[in-house]
């Protein structure tokens, strides 16, 4: 489960062995959009993202992979940093306009 935009989501989990998992967000207005989960090239979710920090961004929140070391995605984990005990491939970011 996790909270987006104050909703809470549930997903089914995550097929053993390699997967490749991707977001993509689109911009479809200042500060807001949609965004979209792809698990294995297939579109498994999307919600809408009204605003997104204008102003304000938390030293605590950055590009963490593996585990996370800022504050929790929802309210309902507890303790930190939630280490990934997998193995990562790799991480690809890309930003376009």
């Amino acid at each position: 489960m996790h909270q987006i935009c104050g909703k809470t989501r549930a997903s089914a989990a995550l097929p053993q062995g390699n997967i490749e998992l991707k977001f993509n967000f689109k911009l479809t207005k200042p500060f807001g959009g949609n965004g979209e989960l792809f698990v294995n090239g297939a579109k498994v979710d999307e919600t809408e993202m009204p605003r997104m920090h204008i102003k304000t961004y938390s030293l605590a929140e950055t590009f963490d992979i593996g585990f996370d070391c800022g504050t929790q995605v929802d309210r309902a984990y507890e303790g930190s940093p939630f280490p990934f005990t997998g193995e990562l491939d790799r991480v690809t970011i890309t930003l376009t306009d």
